[in-house]
């Protein structure tokens, strides 16, 4: 099990060497953090999904279907997602949030998921911070998010923006006829 990230101390530590590390990578912390996503969801964010001042995330592990809205903050970590994905549109080159350019082994332009765990590793070596026998990775930003959308926005808020599932949008997930996205 690995350490569990809390604001402001590891975190902070960690985004705040990100900012040595290519544009990208702290841009995906942020991204993380504040929409709770998975590192897979994260890489897969593209422009062309924000629709309906709502950024339209269908979750790669669970086929979960959700709409965030841009207005969406996350006040103790001073962030909100519309101002992340402007920031994206500064650094990105392509369609995908989260990219590092054209590249011979990324034509689009995308990041591999494994991409944010090294560089999670990187950023979190920078900390020279002594961690124990199982230091935090990429996927504690979204416990932390979890964490911390369940303290300002309740349990239930938690939930749905992470993807889990209730007996009722299990149901919905595996109806067929009726695939839509939960609005947030």
């Amino acid at each position: 099990m690995s350490v569990k990230l809390r604001l402001p101390q590891t975190y902070n530590c960690i985004r705040e060497a990100a900012d040595q590390l290519p544009a990208w990578f702290p841009l995906a912390m942020d991204l993380a953090l504040v929409t709770g996503q998975r590192r897979e969801d994260i890489t897969n964010m593209r422009f062309s999904d924000i629709y309906d001042d709502r950024l339209h995330i269908r979750q790669i592990k669970t086929g979960m279907m959700i709409a965030i809205p841009l207005s969406l903050s996350l006040p103790v970590a001073g962030l909100r997602l519309g101002a992340v994905v402007e920031q994206c549109r500064m650094v990105s080159r392509g369609d995908y949030l989260i990219s590092a350019g054209i590249r011979k082994n990324s034509p689009d332009g995308s990041i591999h998921p494994d991409g944010l765990t090294k560089k999670f590793v990187a950023a979190r070596k920078l900390t020279g911070i002594q961690f124990s026998e199982n230091p935090p990775t990429f996927h504690e930003v979204r416990s932390l998010a979890g964490r911390l959308y369940k303290e300002t926005c309740g349990e239930e808020f938690a939930q749905r923006l992470l993807g889990h599932t209730s007996e009722k949008t299990t149901k919905m997930y595996l109806d067929e006829r009726e695939k839509t996205y939960l609005l947030l």
